[in-house]
């Protein structure tokens, strides 16, 4: 067999669930493939190193306050180049959008899968609970209800826990954009699969 013709595939999928606050009804609003970037295929190269922080540790999500934002014609460049970064945000032409950078609201779970595979998917999940995220590194760190259009997100490891500027996006994708409702938490699951 010639080795040097294996390769390592990964792909990931996303869920955005909305859970009513007071009656705990839930509602799956989003269930999509996402992009994973030239700098994930980095991110996965220093995990293998051992590379200090390198593992998945926070969710990006872009909104827009705009109410004339139109969806995907005024969404910003997604790319496997990240030629739009979510510190753009806020200025110039990209001055209506707006991120938070959550960490994971829980420790990565990993699925079992069938055949020649054992716990090949891990699974990352962050919850918007609230609409103020003032702790976080973020422009425009806080949701309104109901102007702030969510349209996308993004996984990333936090290279330098004190400075988000180091963050490493691994994947992005973008969607219809969800009206926020502070009635009801909004719960990320995203999913990346490895095949060799």
């Amino acid at each position: 067999m010639d080795h040097t013709q294996i390769t390592l595939n990964y792909a990931g999928f996303y869920k955005i669930w909305k859970v009513h606050k007071k009656t705990g009804k839930k509602e799956l609003l989003v269930d999509k493939k996402n992009l994973i970037l030239y700098q994930g295929a980095d991110l996965l190269a220093f995990a293998l190193a051992g590379v200090k922080y390198s593992s998945i540790s926070h969710m990006y999500v872009g909104y827009n306050d705009n109410p004339s934002f139109s969806f995907p014609a005024n969404a910003p460049t997604i790319d496997k180049e990240y030629s739009t970064t979510f510190a753009s945000y806020g200025s110039g032409s990209l001055s209506n959008f707006g991120y938070l950078r959550l960490p994971l609201a829980y420790t990565p779970s990993y699925l079992a899968a069938s055949h020649f595979y054992n716990n090949n998917t891990v699974i990352f999940t962050s919850v918007i609970a609230t609409t103020d995220y003032s702790f976080g590194a973020a422009f425009n760190d806080s949701l309104t209800s109901p102007s702030s259009q969510i349209f996308e997100i993004g996984l990333a490891a936090s290279l330098n826990p004190d400075n988000a500027g180091n963050d490493i996006i691994f994947s992005r994708a973008n969607f219809t954009p969800i009206i926020y409702d502070s009635n009801y938490n909004l719960t990320i699951t995203w999913g990346i699969c490895f095949l060799s």
